[in-house]
């Protein structure tokens, strides 16, 4: 199979790190091995292996060159404390240092520990088992497996996103929280705060709670962008109040009305509640009696299984510095386990997206060149898996496996007020290819499998994600743009959440302005693109990707996304594609197939050279409207809202091949603006169209793919599409190469 040049190089990188030394009884200059029944006083032969990695480290920094091989055996390494890289563990490229499993043995680091539990009966079929009075953790896994803190309602994953959810019955306002809840003298009230919501009690627990104050509430906002969680204040079951204390930082876009507003159209869950514990699976721990709690599953072996807890949040840290990076250092063949939550710590927001961040990691990156993580599995971390940040060049995770990760798999994320003068806070020239993710977002829904954001030319290729709450790759800004997005299969992406599609790019950048993008359309509102390439400096490529998605976007350029290139793309299902305002975006030689709706052009810059052309768009002949009378229908092909007031539409929009079962083209333009100022639809059949001035050399006629049951969308030799201009494109290398490593693939 062909693959990409980075993807290749990884693989090359992984064969090497494979090649041990024959003679591995006896102490060489740079290779040692880790086992759980060495000891720190060994030489870290094979016969004589050390007990910890961090002991390995010592000897690998007393070694007299640069390489090293540390080869780590099987079964759980409980870390202590997260192992720590700085620039004297580096290797070089002639002579890299390599940390990885033995051949044939599993391995996990573990950020957590073992409980060694003498269960006893509680009641109702709980069990209970004293625990340190010093240990606190917010995760449980029994058999390796994550279970469920005791929870209203119970927890129910049949329909991610809405069963196992209340809705709410409406918002807490400012009058009401500031006559009843006794507020914190340093807040302020108001929709940029919210600071409570409100039940329905008809649907809330009967049940009364000992201790409310240790509970965390996990809510959608209202339009479902995300969901936030905070700890919750106090509960007022006469007024049917649930008050907010610390928490509700995981969105964070930059508006007028706070869009971590929630109201009755949210939906919410409760956990961390002794009384609800009421479920096989679930959990609670007294952390004032220090005692743990568990309901155990049907047919589960209690007293013979293995209870792990998480205690770390970084299990691994590569800790350099721009002026003293950790160089040439590969970890491979891990399992990576057992990190804490992160939800309730700081985030902050990178960009001006309204995705908000947390900055750290199972595995945190921070200063480093060259280094890489290969053929590692991320179970169940309790947030971001994989977070490269800042000052990092080269850096490389591929062939790795990510499950249901409590927040994102992999983030490349710079810091814009840190990049003047010499600095360069920013991740560059980093990759994420060969991966396998999905089922991420246990706990955060505004998440991605692989998140960039103010870093320049990042590769994301050959990845599988599936099964995700929002984004399956997501931009969060234009700065400092290069990147290539190639070769990824994405479904069931947008389970969860709303108003996004498998890749999402965002683009509020300093040629943006908020009054043009979600204001009043005016034409003094309608900007110039002179801006638009003042943080975009390098094209976004985003090409043979195949998006199989049954709802949101196919491909979503948000709010300014500008300078990208996109062609030999397939969307199926979903709502094809989307430019919002913004500029110099080049779409050509795509398939929209089945489409549930338009292509869709929003809010465009006067002047801002968009090319569409050589597009394949086939619409779903069974979407017959949307709901509450909008004018979209299987006949629309195109939906231009708010055209530029100022210049030409397009630059060039031509030879496009359009085709449905049911009914004719039509193109919709919304928001023109009649003499009285009003909005003014209009509805365009293709030689009205043509009129205008567009398509001129477009047709509607079926584009004759060889065979769209089975993913083959090239055409056939006589097909119309041919002929106005698309070209075959290869099919069916998207997503994971044959070097995937066999084990991760289940």
């Amino acid at each position: 199979m062909k693959i990409t040049a980075g993807a290749a190089a990884a693989v090359h990188l992984r064969r090497d790190a494979l090649q041990i030394p024959a003679e591995t009884n006896r102490v060489t200059n740079g290779t040692f091995h880790v086992s759980l029944a060495g000891h720190d006083s060994n030489p870290g032969t094979e016969i004589a292996p050390f007990a910890t990695l961090q002991r390995a480290q010592q000897a690998v920094r007393r070694r007299t060159k640069s390489g090293a091989s540390i080869i780590v055996h099987g079964g759980t390494h409980y870390l202590k404390e997260p192992l720590r890289f700085s620039s004297q563990d580096s290797g070089s490229k002639q002579e890299p240092v390599a940390y990885f499993a033995a051949p044939g043995e599993p391995v996990t680091l573990s950020g957590g520990r073992r409980l060694r539990c003498e269960w006893k009966p509680y009641r109702d079929g709980v069990m209970m088992t004293e625990v340190a009075a010093d240990l606190e953790f917010t995760q449980l896994f029994v058999n390796g497996k994550r279970r469920i803190r005791a929870r209203y309602p119970n927890y129910d994953a049949s329909e991610p996103g809405r069963s196992g959810y209340l809705q709410a019955a409406g918002a807490l306002s400012k009058d009401a929280i500031n006559s009843a809840a006794g507020p914190d003298d340093d807040m302020t009230y108001s929709t940029q705060a919210p600071r409570g919501v409100r039940f329905d009690p008809k649907t809330f627990t009967a049940k009364k709670w000992s201790h409310p104050e240790d509970a965390e509430i996990h809510i959608f906002q209202a339009s479902y962008w995300g969901n936030l969680q905070w700890k919750i204040k106090a509960i007022n079951f006469d007024s049917n109040s649930i008050w907010f204390a610390d928490g509700g930082q995981q969105i964070g876009a930059k508006w007028s009305t706070h869009p971590a507003t929630v109201n009755e159209r949210s939906r919410f869950f409760i956990d961390n509640v002794f009384e609800e514990l009421d479920a096989p699976g679930e959990w609670f721990l007294d952390k004032r009696e220090h005692v743990l709690y568990y309901f155990p599953e049907p047919g589960e072996d209690l007293h013979n299984a293995l209870i792990e807890v998480p205690l770390l949040e970084h299990a691994i840290e590569f800790a350099g510095t721009q002026q003293d990076p950790v160089e040439h250092i590969s970890l491979e063949g891990f399992r990576i386990a057992h990190t804490t939550t992160t939800y309730l710590k700081d985030y902050d927001v990178p960009s001006l997206s309204d995705w908000a961040i947390h900055r750290g990691g199972a595995i945190f990156a921070e200063g480093t060149r060259n280094c890489s993580i290969r053929d590692c599995w991320f179970d169940a971390v309790g947030g971001n898996a994989v977070f490269v940040n800042n000052y990092n060049r080269g850096f490389s995770v591929s062939g790795c496996k990510f499950t249901e990760s409590g927040d994102s798999a992999i983030c490349f994320v710079g810091d814009f007020e840190k990049t003047n003068g010499t600095q360069r806070a920013f991740p560059y020239e980093c990759q994420a290819s060969d991966n396998l993710i999905h089922d991420c977002g246990f706990y955060g829904k505004q998440i991605a499998g692989v998140y960039i954001s103010r870093a320049k030319r990042i590769t994301a290729s050959h990845n599988l994600i599936y099964n995700m709450p929002r984004a399956a790759i997501c931009i969060g800004d234009g700065t400092w743009g290069g990147h290539v997005i190639e070769y990824n299969h994405t479904h069931d992406t947008v389970r969860e959440t709303s108003d996004h599609g498998p890749f999402n790019a965002w683009g509020r950048d300093r040629g943006w302005a908020l009054a043009q993008s979600h204001g009043t359309y005016t034409q003094d509102r309608s900007l110039d693109v002179w801006e638009a390439l003042v943080d975009p400096m390098e094209p976004i490529i985003v090409r043979h990707n195949f998006f199989d998605e049954k709802s949101g976007w196919g491909l979503d350029l948000d709010d300014g996304a500008s300078n990208y290139e996109i062609y030999n793309n397939i969307s199926v299902g979903g709502v094809s594609m989307k430019l919002r305002e913004g500029a110099y975006r080049k779409v050509y030689n795509n398939v929209w197939y089945l489409a549930k709706a338009a292509p869709c052009f929003h809010v465009g810059n006067n002047y801002n050279h968009d090319e569409y052309f050589n597009n394949i768009t086939v619409m779903d002949p069974g979407n017959s409207q949307w709901p509450d009378g909008w004018p979209w229908w299987p006949q629309m092909f195109y939906s231009v809202i708010a055209p530029p007031a100022v210049g030409p539409w397009f630059e060039k929009i031509d030879g496009n091949c359009f085709f449905c079962s049911q009914g004719d083209f039509q193109a919709v333009v919304d928001q023109l603006r009649s003499e009285d100022g009003k909005r003014n639809a209009k509805r365009y059949s293709l030689e009205d169209w043509q009129k205008l001035g567009f398509d001129q050399h477009s047709i509607f006629a079926d584009p004759l793919f060889m065979d769209a049951a089975k993913q083959n969308f090239q055409v056939q030799p006589g097909s119309p599409a041919l002929k106005v201009g698309f070209k075959n494109f290869e099919m069916g290398k998207w997503g994971l190469t044959e070097e995937f490593p066999a084990r991760w693939r289940t």
